[in-house]
């Protein structure tokens, strides 16, 4: 299968996703959500699989949503938009779901969907220098995706809150110290191809089990498909459209 968002290079029993735009930072468009929902089902069929690398082509691991593609002014069918709204928590399911272990290799900013997606692997290894931003809240949306769950799973639920609802800043090292990665390096891709290979060392379904154990202890009720519907109703209101267009605006200039 050919992607035109991503790269996907295999190598015997570890499989390393590359999210491929980097002339737009790794934006998440509709295309590149539906394709990294796609690849991580496929890769879920292969039982042989050890261990799968995520990360983003350049400097940036993703900028998040494509925010040129998240409107709704126009007249479009309520199913439709609530299909298109649901990219990115389908995507995010995806991830989480793979039975192999799964590591967000983050090379560069992580920002609001890239922060979901990374939350979604099961280890995280930042770039010094690297960040977590979730700025959906100054946008005039809920921070969605189920990634509000996965974060107070992972750091606490104020943590979560200072992330989600003050759109604060994680540093690379903060990060660390939170627990929200396992490992700060200035080559992140080399730690991870290592961790890659001691998962490759162990025993396959047994660390499989585990995963599925963990997974099921820890995890918080999914909230994703709730969310998409507030973020709709949100995407329609004066206030959100006027603060989108100002992004546009900048990001344009």
């Amino acid at each position: 299968m050919t992607y035109k968002t991503l790269e996907l290079i295999e190598d015997g029993e570890i499989a390393t996703v590359v999210m491929n735009r980097p002339e737009k930072r790794n934006a998440m468009s509709n295309l590149m959500k539906s394709e990294l929902r796609a690849v991580a089902e496929v890769l879920d069929t292969r039982s042989s699989l050890a261990c799968v690398l995520l990360t983003g082509k350049g400097t940036v691991f993703s900028a998040g949503n494509d925010i040129s593609e998240v409107s709704f002014t126009k007249k479009i069918r309520i199913e439709e938009a609530r299909r298109l709204v649901r990219l990115g928590a389908d995507m995010c399911d995806a991830w989480e779901r793979l039975r192999a272990l799964t590591i967000a290799v983050v090379n560069g900013p992580a920002i609001g969907g890239g922060t979901s997606l990374a939350v979604a692997c099961d280890f995280r290894i930042l770039r010094q220098g690297a960040y977590f931003y979730a700025p959906e809240v100054e946008l005039g949306l809920t921070y969605s995706w189920n990634t509000l769950p996965r974060l107070g799973d992972l750091v606490g639920p104020a943590r979560a809150k200072l992330m989600g609802a003050l759109s604060r800043k994680i540093s690379a090292n903060l990060a660390l110290e939170w627990g929200l990665c396992e490992e700060v390096s200035e080559d992140p891709m080399t730690v991870a191809l290592r961790m890659a290979c001691e998962i490759k060392g162990k025993p396959r379904i047994a660390q499989q089990m585990v995963k599925e154990s963990v997974n099921r202890y820890f995890q918080s009720p999914n909230t994703a498909y709730l969310e998409q519907d507030q973020i709709l109703l949100s995407l329609l209101s004066d206030e959100t459209q006027d603060l989108h267009e100002r992004q546009r605006s900048r990001i344009t200039n």
